[in-house]
């Protein structure tokens, strides 16, 4: 069973979430420095338990490399709604990020922050090997965890095939591809796949996709990390439309 409650850090995840109405926040920890967290959040200061600490208490929580900035807080967990709940008609061509066995929390925590700044509708996971939301994801996503719903799905490729089914098309993008994404007119509805660290997409997935795209490289070196590969897809999505 998952927990209901997450512990997330830094200036940016946290002053998200201060601003996010529907996040229920339990405690809010800040340096005495960091109370300017607080301007313009609008947010009634009897709806949580403000603390003033010290640097021991993010590390006893975070360790000691963690860049907490001097704030953290103990949220509830948003619900998390399903891929039907955000299909809002025709005219909403805002992409999906399907994401096939990504299992650093850093790259779906960046991955989560790419589709945050580029307007994609959510990010889909499989349900087994995929991270749980935690502090270092959270953190990676820097508030984008207040803006993009993560997906969690029994089966991926059912769920690519569901919303093919509904009009979208489906890009995997695979470095060995002979064809570059910027080749591929991106108007419609789309959703992008990502391979997971080093292996990439597996096999039925990587066939359930309509197309297979490389991303666009300077030299015969091609080679990105998840979340960068997943950024630039979806700023070439932004950009062509």
């Amino acid at each position: 069973m998952r927990a209901s409650e997450l512990w997330i850090y830094g200036r940016h995840a946290v002053k998200s979430a201060l601003l996010n109405k529907k996040r229920e926040i339990l405690r809010l920890a800040l340096l005495e420095s960091c109370k300017d967290l607080l301007n313009g959040c609008n947010r009634s200061s009897s709806s949580y338990r403000l603390e003033l600490v010290d640097r021991s208490f993010f590390v006893s929580l975070f360790g000691k490399d963690a860049v907490h900035q001097g704030c953290a807080a103990l949220v509830k967990n948003l619900r998390e709604p399903c891929i039907g709940e955000l299909l809002n008609g025709e005219s909403d061509h805002r992409p999906f990020i399907f994401l096939d066995q990504v299992t650093d929390p850093q790259n779906v925590g960046g991955i989560l922050r790419a589709a945050a700044v580029f307007g994609a509708r959510a990010a889909v996971v499989q349900d087994r090997n995929s991270p749980e939301l935690t502090s270092v994801m959270a953190k990676a996503a820097s508030g984008a965890i207040e803006i993009v719903p993560l997906i969690r799905v029994t089966n991926l490729v059912g769920a690519i095939n569901d919303l093919k089914k509904r009009g979208f098309w489906c890009i995997g993008l695979d470095e060995k591809s002979n064809q570059k994404i910027q080749e591929i007119s991106l108007k419609g509805k789309f959703m992008f796949v990502v391979g997971g660290e080093g292996k990439g997409m597996r096999r039925l997935t990587s066939e359930a996709c309509d197309f297979l795209a490389q991303l666009p490289s300077f030299r015969d070196f091609t080679t990105l990390n998840a979340a960068q590969a997943a950024t630039i897809a979806l700023y070439e999505f932004l950009r062509q439309n």
